[in-house]
């Protein structure tokens, strides 16, 4: 045994040394090249990203600045540019006026008084509105009040005037319960044109559109007046666009018309996106100096380059810079949308045809972001550093050539370690089942040697003179030599077995003289542990071709196993009789039975299910092997039926098939 551990070490030791040694230094040479090239393939991509940068970053400071050329052209051509809402490019949201350091809102410089406002003191109009208001609130002289309105509404200079004068004249309408009339004034003051707004910027028809609301009819015509009024060329002040999304809540709320309702709710999501740049706008004025925008003579520190910076602001970010309107020495803030701005330049073209790359606009400086531009302040350009398209090129041939011959090595490895491991392990397996099973057959060869010399020592001593114990001696001496027999038996047709040397000679024999004979065989050593044998014989079996002694020796086995087995239990059953076209032999036992697990391997050669009962009981791990090996030679098979503390069932199943 000591021999063959050696051999296993040694075989251990060559195997290490001629395959696996030369595998690791391969393994790791490979991962060692791959390594280095990713390196240099992650630095490629570093630079590639860098420039990509560069090339975004100045794509966009060139954009930027010819928004800011056009815009400042088309301020200093047209004053009324800044006051407007229509921009000759898309990303612009906002142009405002810089006066004293002071960002003037394009609402806020339209909301200068004209000459036609209503505030004018020395008009007529002004006279006869001043008369009117003192009849209606001072006198409580309704009907006087509305003549004088509508007398100031008729003499009106303006469209402001008139529709103020309407105003007026429709509320002391309803003053005097004059309904009808009332809302024929409110509807007159909310079909004014767009644009005509009182001195804080809220257009005189959003006062008649309440009032008109209260009509079912009203309030598509409400809809309809504010979808007018966004679509106005002038900026609706904050106030006048609170008014808008307080009406349209509840137009898009209230009406009784579920087309007006869907409409309703369509133009409240564009006031409040018009609210939001309003907003946005009011904390940029508020916010302005704090800015510290560079002036435009600051000298950039890029030399030859005097654009002043762009620099992002907001929660819904913007990039705004200054700009001069020659001739004049007014300045100018553009604030230019950063999303509609950065749509053109993210994914969606790949700018490197070395490696394709994936970036987005990031406002604020992060620690895996790059800066596109000094100049674009305040933003940088995340790349997708676990994007598919930035790691995965087209392997090389070295490549694949170092993969395959890895994969090819480490296959070649494991298998023949697998091998090795089987090997061996079937190896130690037979090795530790041989010598349980030299330790069983010295024990089975010692007891009925010992039995044998004991009995006939003790007759040729003289010592029993009863010739009833004579005989009974005599009988132990037979069959202690018989169960020698067997067992030297089934040593030898195993040995035979194993060789491919076993021949069976199958000849017409009837399976019950077969079992009857297996019986009286074992007649005595049942008799003398106590067993009671219950035959059962199906008399009209018909012969079957069958080797008669392998049979025989198949049965003695199956009894001797369930007198091994049977424990406290001392009834052993077997049988003979045909299920259909077999013929069965059954060997029925009630001992300790047999686990599950273990039932698909007690066939096995020298296998002996280890438990610590099964420790004490002499065996070799043979019998139940040869008795498979004999039922499949005969083109059976051996079953069993068993349940732990139950019993056993062994079934050798013979087919009739072979009947004469």
């Amino acid at each position: 045994m000591g021999v063959k551990i050696q051999g296993h070490r040694k075989q251990v030791f060559l195997f290490l040394v001629a395959v696996l040694l030369p595998s690791v230094v391969l393994v790791a040479l490979t991962l060692r090249i791959v390594t280095q090239e990713r390196e240099l393939a992650q630095k490629r991509i570093a630079d590639e990203q860098r420039r990509i940068t560069r090339e975004t970053g100045q794509a966009l400071l060139a954009r930027l600045e010819k928004i800011r050329l056009q815009e400042a052209a088309a301020s200093a051509t047209d004053p009324r540019h800044i006051s407007g809402r229509h921009y000759l490019n898309a990303e612009v949201v906002l142009l405002a006026e810089v006066l004293d350091n002071r960002l003037i809102l394009p609402w806020d410089a339209a909301r200068r008084p004209a000459p036609s406002s209503v505030l004018s003191q020395d008009s007529e109009f002004a006279r006869t509105m001043r008369q009117a208001e003192s009849q209606e609130f001072s006198s409580k002289d309704y009907p006087r009040a509305s003549d004088l309105y509508r007398k100031s509404a008729e003499a009106a200079a303006a469209l402001d005037q008139e529709g103020y004068a309407r105003l007026q004249l429709a509320r002391t309408l309803t003053k005097m319960k004059k309904q009808k009339e009332s809302l024929s004034e409110y509807q007159r003051v909310l079909s004014l044109p767009p644009g005509v707004v009182d001195e804080y910027g809220v257009p005189l028809s959003m006062y008649a559109a309440e009032p008109v609301l209260q009509t079912s009819a009203g309030f598509q015509a409400v809809v309809e007046r504010v979808e007018a009024e966004l679509k106005a060329e002038t900026w609706p002040s904050p106030a006048g666009i609170f008014f808008m999304k307080d009406l349209l809540e509840k137009a898009a709320g209230a009406a009784p018309d579920a087309g007006v309702q869907k409409e309703g709710r369509a133009a409240l999501l564009e006031v409040r996106r018009r609210l939001e740049t309003i907003e946005q706008a009011l904390a940029l004025q508020a916010d302005f100096q704090r800015l510290n925008l560079p002036p435009l003579q600051a000298q950039d520190p890029n030399p030859g380059r005097d654009e002043p910076p762009w620099t992002v602001y907001g929660q819904h970010p913007w990039l705004v810079s200054l700009a001069s309107t020659p001739p004049t020495p007014d300045r100018l803030l553009i604030a230019v949308d950063a999303r509609s701005l950065f749509s053109s330049f993210e994914p969606g073209q790949d700018l490197s045809k070395e490696v394709p790359s994936r970036f987005r606009f990031v406002v604020g400086l992060t620690s895996d972001g790059l800066s596109p531009d000094p100049r674009l302040q305040g933003l940088s350009l995340v790349f997708e550093s676990n994007a598919p398209e930035i790691s995965a090129k087209p392997w090389s041939l070295q490549r694949w050539f170092y993969f395959l011959a890895l994969v090819l090595v480490l296959g070649v490895t494991l298998f023949g370690a697998y091998l090795l491991w089987r090997d061996v392990r079937r190896e130690v397996r037979l090795a530790d089942l041989r010598s349980q099973f030299v330790s069983s057959v010295s024990h089975e060869l010692k007891t009925p040697l010992t039995s044998i010399r004991m009995f006939a020592e003790t007759l040729r001593l003289g010592r029993p003179k009863d010739p009833a114990a004579q005989m009974e001696y005599l009988d132990t001496i037979v069959n202690e030599s018989e169960r020698l027999t067997r067992l030297l038996n089934n040593v030898l047709d195993f040995s035979k077995i194993e060789q491919g040397k076993r021949i069976y000679h199958p000849a017409p024999a009837s399976l019950p003289e077969i079992v009857r004979t297996a019986a009286r065989a074992m007649e005595y050593p049942l008799k003398q542990r106590g067993f009671e044998l219950d035959l059962e014989v199906d008399e009209g079996l018909p012969e079957i071709r069958v080797d008669h002694d392998a049979i025989e020796q198949a049965v003695l086995n199956l009894l001797s196993n369930a007198m091994k087995y049977s424990g406290e239990s001392r009834r052993i059953g077997l049988n003979v009789r045909r299920e259909g076209g077999w013929a069965v032999i059954q060997v029925i036992d009630r001992g300790v039975g047999v686990d599950p697990k273990d039932q698909a391997r007690i066939f096995e050669k020298f296998y002996r299910v280890l438990t610590p009962e099964n420790q004490s009981l002499p065996g070799t791990g043979l019998g139940l092997a040869l008795v498979a090996h004999i039922a499949q030679s005969h083109g059976g098979s051996v079953k069993v039926e068993s349940a732990l503390g139950e019993g056993s069932a062994f079934s050798i199943l013979l087919p009739m098939g072979n009947e004469p």
